[in-house]
């Protein structure tokens, strides 16, 4: 517990200094400030200029708007996973008590649960939608975006700048969902092979057909299993 102590106040101290990784943490709420402002100085507007009622598509901006808290805090906890691998603070932690395996525990378990945090201050904030038990499965679904995302960076990119790069270009996947509502396919369903759709899709059922938001949390938590086994693989064969 120590050991955990210990390396929050390091990681505190070394977010504060790193303007990247400041960012990165304070994005989602000042997205959620944004979003609150924004739709309430536009929607009557909108609704007067192009009799387009805004508020008909609050749950397919939030099931958006849902996926960014974890895509930000995945990056951030990747790009410090990139830094200490090339400081070689990992081999030195895999040979105290607390072991690799423990450290990476650490490493996307504490950014998951501020995900989780910062996605339910953002759905509270915004007032887009009500924020409601039957959502906690949708919002657990989203935070496991964060490890996701982390392995990948930690997986593929070899440094921090190519980390912050390879961020950049898989951001699509947190863009991608919004082709399932603008498009009316069947093929959509195809876009299934990337975790974000299941969690986009869950939000937008949660309010009008429960059973069936459950079916996409259930499925989505076995695509992101896949992916986290796969992605764990992965980062375990470059770090030894």
């Amino acid at each position: 517990m120590k050991t955990f102590i210990t390396f929050l106040i390091g990681d505190f101290k070394n977010i504060t200094r790193d303007a990247m990784l400041f960012g990165a943490m304070l994005a989602p709420i000042a997205l959620a400030i944004f979003v609150k402002l924004s739709i309430a100085y536009f929607s009557e507007d909108l609704n007067a200029m192009f009799s387009f009622s805004i508020e008909d598509h609050y749950p397919f901006i939030m099931s958006f708007v849902i996926l960014l808290p974890p895509f930000m805090l995945g990056v951030m906890a990747g790009l410090m996973i990139l830094e200490e691998m090339d400081d070689h603070i990992m081999s030195y932690i895999a040979v105290t008590p607390v072991s690799k395996s423990g450290y990476l525990l650490y490493r996307l378990t504490v950014p998951m649960l501020v995900s989780t945090i910062l996605t339910i201050f953002v759905i509270g904030y915004t007032g887009l939608v009500d924020f409601t038990i039957s959502l906690l499965p949708v919002v657990l679904q989203a935070a496991l975006l964060t490890p996701i995302i982390a392995l990948f960076l930690a997986g593929f990119a070899n440094n921090k700048v190519e980390g912050l790069a390879t961020g950049k270009a898989i951001g699509i996947i947190v863009i991608l969902p919004v082709l399932t509502y603008i498009v009316e396919s069947n093929w959509t369903f195809l876009l299934g092979i990337f975790p974000t759709f299941w969690v986009s899709e869950a939000f937008m059922k949660s309010d009008e057909m429960t059973w069936i938001s459950h079916i996409y949390v259930l499925i989505g938590f076995c695509v992101q299993g896949i992916y986290l086994y796969l992605l764990f693989k992965k980062f375990n064969h470059r770090s030894t």
